[in-house]
C-alpha cells in the first residue's frame, strides 16, 4: 500500500494537476504566515501581520491579535478541505480545476470540531505514553475524508475512520514516514520540489481513503 499509493500519487502529480493545486496551497502558505507572535531585539513580545510590525502586546491588540488568528484558522481549515476534495477527485482519476479545491462553507463547523476532537483525543495519548497517542491519530486519520466526501458529522467521521483504518495503522505509520521524506525531498529542491511533492502526498493519501473506504483500489502503476 506505501510504495503504491505514493507511486499512484506521483504518477497524478502532473502540470495540470499541479496548475490546480497551486492556489490552494498558495493561499494555504499565505495564511499560515499571515499572525505571528515575536520577539523583538529589547525582549518585548509584539504582533506582526506577515511583515507588518502592529506594536509591541497590549491588550487591545491581544484581541485584535487573538481574532485574526481565530479567523485565519477558520479559513485556513476550509482551504484544508478544499485540498481534500481535489484531492480525492484526482485520486479517482477524473479532471480537477482550481474551483475544485474551492468548495462551500457548508461543512467547515463539523471539520473544525472533528479536528478539535481528534486533537485532544490524540494530545491525551501523547501525555498518557506517547504510543497511544500515535495509534489513536493513525486511526482518526480518516476523519476529515468523511467529513468533506460524504457531509459526515464529527462523531460518524472519526468513528468511521476507525472503522476504515482498522488493521491498517502500520501501512498508515509508514505511508506517512514516507510521506514526510517526499517532503523533505521537495524541500530539499530549493522548495520548487514542493510544488509537486505536496500534491503526490495528498493525492496518496486520497487513494488510501478511496481503498480503506470500499470505494476504490489504488491503481497498480506500472514503473518502466
Amino acid at each position: 500500500m506505501i510504495l503504491q499509493s505514493i507511486r499512484y500519487g506521483w504518477s497524478k502529480a502532473r502540470w495540470p494537476v499541479v496548475r490546480a493545486f497551486l492556489p490552494a496551497l498558495l493561499l494555504q502558505w499565505v495564511l499560515n504566515s499571515a499572525v505571528t507572535w515575536r520577539t523583538e531585539a529589547d525582549g518585548r513580545f509584539s504582533v506582526h501581520l506577515w511583515w507588518h510590525n502592529l506594536g509591541s502586546l497590549g491588550q487591545g491588540l491581544v484581541i485584535v491579535a487573538v481574532v485574526l488568528s481565530i479567523i485565519v484558522w477558520v479559513v485556513s481549515r476550509w482551504i484544508e478541505m478544499g485540498i481534500i476534495h481535489g484531492s480525492v477527485k484526482a485520486a479517482r482519476g477524473e479532471d480537477i480545476v482550481a474551483g475544485d479545491f474551492f468548495i462551500t462553507w457548508e461543512n467547515v463547523g463539523r471539520y473544525a470540531v472533528g479536528l478539535l476532537l481528534s486533537g485532544l483525543i490524540v494530545g491525551i495519548g501523547i501525555i498518557l505514553l506517547v504510543i497511544p497517542g500515535i495509534i489513536w491519530g493513525l486511526r482518526y486519520s480518516m476523519f476529515g475524508y468523511y467529513i468533506v466526501m460524504e457531509g459526515a458529522g464529527p462523531v460518524e467521521a472519526l468513528q468511521k475512520s476507525a472503522t476504515a483504518t482498522d488493521g491498517h495503522k502500520g501501512q498508515l505509520f509508514g505511508l506517512g514516514l514516507a510521506s514526510i521524506g517526499v517532503i523533505i525531498l521537495g524541500a530539499l529542491c530549493l522548495g520548487v520540489g514542493l510544488v509537486w511533492a505536496i500534491p503526490t502526498v495528498e493525492i496518496a493519501w486520497s487513494a488510501v481513503f478511496l481503498e480503506l473506504s470500499g470505494q476504490q483500489p489504488i491503481p497498480t502503476v506500472v514503473v518502466a
